[in-house]
């Protein structure tokens, strides 16, 4: 039977793969219905500790499907408004995942797919990958929260000039502004992001939780709310298992092996 995401779990790693690569994993509806059933499965697995998102074939994601785009311009403003917000939120819930989600970009990564990525925790990509916001390109204002996620990481004057311009980067000047963690060789990306993954799934559960959710925060609180926050998150972690297992490796000199709990 097809299914057009895929996920695997293993060692605490979810690797969710988008799998249409005859169509360059280009998001629509149905893809995004099944990726947000996918998000769903994995908010319920506490095994999991780690989220990767990929492609098959040779594309990341080549953005918004060109039929879908084409049939909303057939469509009153008010039904399409409506129906672009739920289709934002069946991807964007990569945001209200726990866990970390590291996006590895084994190629093209474009338009809602460049934004997708943008919206993980930590993006890795392949040298040859070529990135992007081309919405001005065919007269389409941004969406799936380009605008946002582009300023936030790279700033007001950088946002302008990538969605102004809407060319597409190399991964080599993505990585240059601030919008990528690394560039791997495609041979070799996955092993890496496989390896930043398996790092932070080794690392207390509870606490990488608190910290993603913490960068979010930070992003739009003060100095003040972040001090409350911070202070909630500690004392919550002298309450866990995880702290006393992680002191307890350190005296013994061992790597700890946490529950979560």
């Amino acid at each position: 039977m097809f299914h057009p995401i895929l996920c695997h779990i293993e060692n605490h790693i979810a690797t969710v793969t988008f799998n249409r690569p005859e169509n360059l994993n280009a998001l629509d509806k149905a893809m995004g219905l099944a990726f947000a059933k996918r998000l769903r499965e994995i908010k319920k697995n506490r095994d999991v500790r780690v989220v990767i998102l990929t492609g098959s074939g040779r594309a990341f994601s080549s953005g918004g499907n060109l039929d879908m785009i084409e049939a909303k311009t057939k469509k009153g403003f008010l039904a399409n408004k409506n129906e672009l917000k739920k289709f934002y939120k069946l991807f964007l819930g990569v945001r209200d995942l726990k866990v970390p989600v590291i996006a590895a970009m084994n190629g093209p990564a474009i338009g809602a797919g460049f934004c997708l990525s943008l919206a993980c925790d930590l993006r890795y990509a392949a040298t040859t990958a070529k990135i992007g916001a081309n919405f001005a390109k065919i007269g389409l204002a941004p969406g799936m929260g380009g605008s946002y996620l582009i300023t936030r990481l790279v700033g007001p004057t950088r946002a302008a000039e990538i969605l102004l311009l809407a060319e597409n980067l190399s991964a080599e000047r993505a990585l240059q502004m601030g919008l990528l963690n690394g560039i791997f060789l495609p041979e070799t990306l996955l092993n890496h992001v496989y390896g930043v993954a398996k790092v932070i799934a080794e690392n207390g559960p509870m606490a990488i939780r608190m910290i993603k959710k913490g960068i979010q925060k930070a992003i739009h609180a003060t100095l003040s709310e972040m001090f409350d926050y911070d202070s909630t998150c500690q004392a919550k972690s002298f309450g866990s298992e995880d702290i006393k297992e992680g002191i307890r490796a350190i005296r013994e000199k061992r790597s700890p092996k946490f529950l979560g709990i």
